[in-house]
């Protein structure tokens, strides 16, 4: 099973070369929204990129509660642990 921190770095990874985030914005409290400027089209970017790169399903409604980074840092663990 991945750790926290192993989530962190891929997340970090897609936001950086799929949405050409700036590294040093990029913080586990990070907001998607304000702080990274992402839209409702980008979160579902994120959202099936993570699904293909880390192999989970993150319906739209979930991806609709996480706000930061650490919020998708966290349903990731938790649902890599359920398989």
């Amino acid at each position: 099973m991945a750790t926290q921190d192993e989530v962190y770095a891929k997340i970090k990874e897609v936001l950086i070369d799929e949405f050409e985030v700036e590294p040093d914005m990029i913080s586990m409290d990070a907001n998607l929204f304000t702080d990274l400027e992402l839209d409702s089209l980008d979160a579902i970017d994120l959202m099936v990129t993570l699904d293909k790169e880390l192999g989970i399903e993150i319906k739209t409604e979930e991806m609709q509660e996480m706000r930061t980074i650490k919020d998708v840092c966290d349903f990731v663990l938790s649902t890599a642990g359920n398989d």
